[in-house]
């Protein structure tokens, strides 16, 4: 057996600001402040971070080591489209983070689409979670409009805290395990 860790590609999309904000705290615990480094970074037209997250999975009492390469999607990947077509591209994950900002009116087509699009260009559906983070303040209602958008799309839901960090290693945990799963089928 290898011990080299089990490779994936694993696409965060939707608030550029959030994905950020999730890779920076995954792999600094002792960060106060991820939003604002993603902020910054934010500001060029492409972000020169690139974040690698080891997860184990265990499967009938055997624990395999995921390595999950975080990709952030945004509006300047359409550079790759000049090299990659759009279908090239999406192929290359095994996941999907999708990072909701509930601030957003139209977040629900949003996502919709993003996962239509992800989905067609990738050829199948892809092990997929929600990430919202509940560091800001949600209004009364938000919640479960939150709940009914990851019930439409049949994913799971996490609410995360990215000032402390809260959540977070679920987050990997559960999309390691669904991705590793899909992998033996």
């Amino acid at each position: 057996m290898s011990s080299r860790p089990h490779v994936y590609r694993i696409l965060i999309a939707g608030d550029e600001e959030l994905g950020f904000s999730l890779c920076a705290k995954s792999l600094d615990r002792n960060l106060t402040d991820p939003r604002t480094i993603a902020k910054e970074s934010l500001q060029t037209d492409w972000p020169k971070d690139e974040w690698t997250k080891l997860v184990s999975v265990s499967e009938k009492g055997v624990i395999t080591t995921l390595e999950l390469d975080l990709e952030l999607h945004g509006p300047w990947v359409w550079e790759l489209y000049d090299t990659l077509d759009p279908r090239d591209y999406f192929r290359r994950f095994a996941g999907v983070i999708l990072c909701a900002n509930p601030t957003r009116e139209t977040l629900p087509a949003e996502l919709s689409n993003l996962m239509e699009t992800i989905n067609l260009h990738a050829g199948h559906t892809l092990p997929t979670v929600m990430i919202v983070d509940k560091s800001q303040k949600l209004i009364k209602g938000q919640t479960d409009a939150l709940r009914q958008i990851a019930d439409m799309l049949s994913i799971p839901i996490f609410f995360i805290r990215l000032k402390t960090g809260e959540n977070i290693e679920q987050v990997f945990k559960s999309l390691a395990n669904e991705v590793f799963s899909k992998e033996k089928t």
